[in-house]
């Protein structure tokens, strides 16, 4: 009988010791992901890539005279949630496509992984949007935000880094609040290292090709002609 009592009892004290255990890890807020709150790439980010569907850019090749333009197709922008086992947050997610003379553009943006970014990057890597440029021929990274710091990355195999300028001059005409990627080995374009520049509320305005080894300027294209709608 004392037996039986002492295993009731053990019994009691092993259920009362788990729940209480159970209910200190459930209310330990070092166990819950950390919220870091919404981030958007913002009216300035978007004042360089958003514009309404019909949108057109034409461009003039410097070394052949050729002739290319590019029409806006669609524009999409979403909030998605990330969260991981120490973080979470919620991003904008924004894609979009051109379509022009060489081919189909479409923009993905690439996210960051929560929990596999190092804790003195996170904050600034997660207000980054790497808009990769996926095309027919190949990959590129001719556009990386934000505009407000220099930045490395993109996606495999490239990197990419951001310049920014006042004012440029392309065919004569000015435009102003540029912004200039270089990317050191575009897939879009001959594996070749690469530059493109550009303007608020424009869009791009030039790219430009360069050689292997030397970075000899081989060709670009110039923005000769545009209609715009934000």
């Amino acid at each position: 009988m004392k037996t039986m009592k002492t295993r009731q009892t053990l019994l009691i004290w092993t259920m009362a010791v788990g729940l209480f255990s159970g209910i200190m890890t459930s209310c330990n807020p070092d166990d819950e992901p950390q919220y870091l709150g919404e981030f958007r790439l913002g009216a300035e980010g978007e004042a360089y890539i958003k514009f309404e569907p019909g949108s057109y850019w034409v461009y003039e090749n410097d070394q052949t005279g050729e002739r290319d333009s590019i029409v806006m197709q669609w524009y999409n922008s979403q909030m998605l949630h990330f969260e991981g086992r120490t973080r979470d947050y919620y991003r904008e997610h924004i894609q979009f496509q051109w379509r022009g003379n060489s081919g189909t553009y479409d923009f993905i943006t690439s996210h960051l992984f929560v929990d596999l970014t190092p804790q003195e990057q996170f904050n600034k890597s997660i207000r980054r949007w790497n808009l990769a440029t996926h095309k027919v021929t190949g990959t590129s990274t001719m556009i990386y935000f934000p505009l407000d710091y220099n930045v490395g990355g993109s996606v495999s195999g490239q990197r990419v880094e951001l310049k920014r300028y006042d004012s440029l001059q392309v065919k004569g005409q000015w435009y102003f609040d540029v912004a200039e990627f270089e990317v050191s080995n575009d897939w879009i374009w001959d594996s070749k290292p690469t530059k493109y520049f550009w303007a608020k509320h424009v869009g791009l305005i030039k790219r430009e090709k360069y050689a292997h080894w030397t970075n000899e300027y081989t060709e670009g294209w110039h923005l000769i002609r545009y209609q715009v709608t934000p």
